[in-house]
Order: C-alpha cells, then sequence, then structure tokens
C-alpha cells in the first residue's frame, strides 16, 4: 500500500491543506502542537471512520460545521481515493463518503466505507466485530501514551500486543488447544491400557 496525497478540510489545526507523501519513507518534523498527529489521525479516520478512540469532535474544526478528509493511495496496482466527511448538528457524525477505484466513484455510507477497505486491505473477517483500527494504529503509529503502556507492560503483555498487531493471536490458541488435546489423549490412552492385572493363585 503507498499513501500519495491526503487532503484536510476543517480537520483540527488544518482548515485547508494538502500532502503529497512520495514513495519511499516520509518524515513528519514539527513542534509539539504543529500538527503531525492530525495527519496520521486523518488517515486514521479515512480509512476506517469515527469511533471511540476517534471522535468526530476531536476531529472537526472548532466553529467549523463540516470537514473532510480525502485520502489517495495505491494498492495491488490498483489507485484508490477515499472521501469521508464530518457534519457538526448537535454531534460531530460522519456523513456520506465516497470511494474511487481505478476512476469510478461510488457515493457510499460509514458502514458501507468500512466495509470496502476492509476488503481491500485483506482484513481478517473478525475485525468487523473488533476494533478495525487496531492495526493501523499499531503498526502505523503508536499514541505515545500507549507505547509508554506497551514499554512498561510485563513480557506476556508486550507479547500479546505484538500477536494483535500481527495477527498471530490465533496461533497461540491452536498452540494452547494442541496441548490440551494431547493431554486427553494421553489420558485416554492411558485408562484404555492400564487394565487392572489379576494374579491368579494355583493353591
Amino acid at each position: 500500500m503507498h499513501l500519495k496525497k491526503i487532503k484536510l478540510h476543517n480537520i483540527r489545526s488544518y482548515p485547508d491543506t494538502e500532502l503529497e507523501l512520495p514513495l519511499g519513507t516520509t518524515l513528519l518534523s514539527g513542534d509539539i502542537g504543529s500538527g503531525k498527529s492530525t495527519i496520521l489521525l486523518a488517515i486514521d479516520f479515512a480509512l476506517f471512520g469515527i469511533s471511540k478512540d476517534l471522535t468526530g469532535a476531536a476531529l472537526l474544526r472548532n466553529g467549523t460545521t463540516n470537514g473532510s478528509v480525502d485520502l489517495h493511495f495505491t494498492i495491488d496496482n490498483t489507485s484508490v481515493t477515499i472521501t469521508r466527511r464530518l457534519k457538526r448538528g448537535t454531534s460531530v457524525t460522519q456523513d456520506y463518503g465516497s470511494i474511487t477505484i481505478d476512476g469510478t466513484r461510488k457515493e457510499r455510507t460509514a458502514t458501507e466505507l468500512k466495509q470496502d477497505i476492509l476488503d481491500l486491505l485483506a482484513y481478517p473477517p473478525d475485525l468487523l466485530t473488533r476494533s478495525t483500527s487496531l492495526l493501523y494504529r499499531y503498526t502505523v503509529y503508536t499514541p505515545q501514551e500507549e507505547m509508554k503502556y506497551i514499554l512498561l507492560a510485563n513480557r506476556e503483555q508486550r507479547l500479546e500486543t505484538i500477536r494483535k498487531i500481527f495477527g498471530i493471536d490465533k496461533y497461540k490458541r491452536a498452540t494452547t488447544n494442541t496441548e490440551t488435546y494431547a493431554h486427553n489423549l494421553k489420558t485416554t490412552i492411558k485408562e484404555l491400557f492400564d487394565v487392572p492385572t489379576i494374579n491368579i493363585l494355583n493353591e
């Protein structure tokens, strides 16, 4: 996946900004509060929409009634543009957005966009019922407080986090289930072949 361009309209400190992302490594540099994290949060929003961890109110610029993020990227030689919009009413909610794949544009609801992205990125189906931005948050960027939590956690918690990041937690379950099955099998074999010996004494 190659992120090519992101356009922000009324997203936090950015009234109207367009950022080109060249192929290779991009370094976001600036003072605290200059808007580095906003770029990363906007990518998160474009891909997965708002959530309990990333609310519309936290994204929409103060004093504005609407905002949007346009994210342009390529994946497997396919050109994709995602547009997500925010609108302010009694609260800040997601408005209709769109996805454009190789020049073909479709209007989509927030839920439909989420499904489209999961399909494009080939995310595991079980992520539909969990926090879909988990992989993004831990593989693309990790908020400072969460990074501190990972570093200070005990060994098993760190391993569990890594398993979730790379989708290998299921292998731990498979190992545990295999060990349980092997133990039960050994017990069954022992019960089957441990036949009491009857000693017959000739008197």
